[in-house]
């Protein structure tokens, strides 16, 4: 139940961590456009008739853009080294909120342990969950 619940932290950290990289990422790429700016913003969907957020298609092509680039660089590395240099300076080079403890349980894991490909693939399925909106 332990490593569950753990499982669980980790699972939740990298989503968090890969959604502020996709997030600042995407408005900048965008041109300024903030998810706030717009999220509240709803539209009549013309196929289903349900109400969907009106996200404008300059963002919603550079969040896509965003995210498949990071999928695609994360996909490309093999190594240990490769991948927590990918992930330490690029998902991680925009401010990020990481509490002392999950900073010190982030840092285990990616630097000590043998979780990497685990992180690997966590992030590649936060970045595949993301790239739609």
């Amino acid at each position: 139940m332990i490593e569950e619940r753990e499982t669980k932290v980790l699972n939740r950290r990298i989503y968090g961590l890969v959604r502020e990289y996709v997030m600042r990422k995407t408005e900048i790429k965008s041109g300024g456009i903030k998810w706030d700016d717009f999220k509240d913003k709803k539209i009549k969907d013309q196929a289903t008739g349900k109400e969907i957020i009106d996200i404008p298609s300059k963002y919603r092509e550079a969040r896509e853009k965003v995210c498949s680039d990071a999928f695609l660089r994360l996909r490309s590395c093999k190594s240990k080294e490769d991948f927590v240099t990918y992930f330490t300076g690029t998902l991680c080079s925009v401010p990020q909120y990481l509490p002392m403890n999950e900073y010190d349980e982030l840092s285990v894991e990616l630097l000590d342990g043998d979780k990497w490909m685990e992180i690997k693939s966590l992030a590649m399925l936060a970045l595949s969950g993301l790239s739609r909106v």
